[in-house]
């Protein structure tokens, strides 16, 4: 379940604070946006830039630590492939065999809805800017720690040596276990 929601920039820069270093160095230029209420909005498009590019460092975490995937092929069909909130949701299931855990997506809806709203050029309260940054924060926790669960690996963090010793697929191979998981629709590549 997420947090309260904070209630100023002190509570907001201490929940950053409790990240962990990891975390912290992953949204590195994100502390200094939290300081200026006004920069609220860049802060929370910037997050959630860091939000979708930890969404598919968790699914190369999953193919390449549960599924043993080719790490140059997986990063070639992420780059390729375009991921829409509930695509994202369904791939994810394909890659760990579970569904992204309900407190993470109830973290996150309501600073999507804030965010799409910063997309279309309207402009939320602080307050309400604040809030969805919080939220941001409970689904990185959350998804962290469910892809940590299942791989040992956090996608908001540190990923150096994700392969570790194991011996991966080839490409082809590779390819073909993307391909039945979902990936390499109308929108991505559709050749090994």
């Amino acid at each position: 379940m997420a947090e309260a929601p904070v209630k100023s920039k002190v509570g907001l820069a201490k929940k950053f604070g409790d990240l962990t270093a990891d975390t912290k160095t992953y949204l590195s230029g994100l502390e200094s946006l939290l300081d200026d209420p006004k920069k609220y909005g860049v802060a929370l498009a910037f997050l959630f830039m860091k939000v979708e590019e930890g969404q598919h460092r968790a699914l190369k975490c999953g193919l390449i630590r549960k599924h043993k995937c080719n790490s140059q092929k997986v990063d070639d069909a992420l780059a390729k492939q375009h991921f829409t909130r509930a695509y994202f949701k369904i791939i994810f299931k394909n890659v760990f065999g579970a569904e992204v855990a309900k407190e993470a997506l109830a973290s996150i809806e309501n600073a999507e809805k804030v965010r799409d709203q910063l997309i279309h050029g309207k402009k939320p309260a602080q307050k309400i800017l604040r809030d969805a940054i919080s939220g941001a924060f409970d689904y990185i926790i959350a998804l962290g720690q469910q892809v940590e669960g299942k791989t040992d690996k956090n996608p908001f963090g540190d990923l150096r040596g994700l392969a570790g010793k194991a011996a991966l697929m080839d490409e082809t191979t590779t390819f073909w276990v993307l391909k039945g998981m979902g990936f390499y629709n109308e929108k991505g590549s559709s050749t090994p």
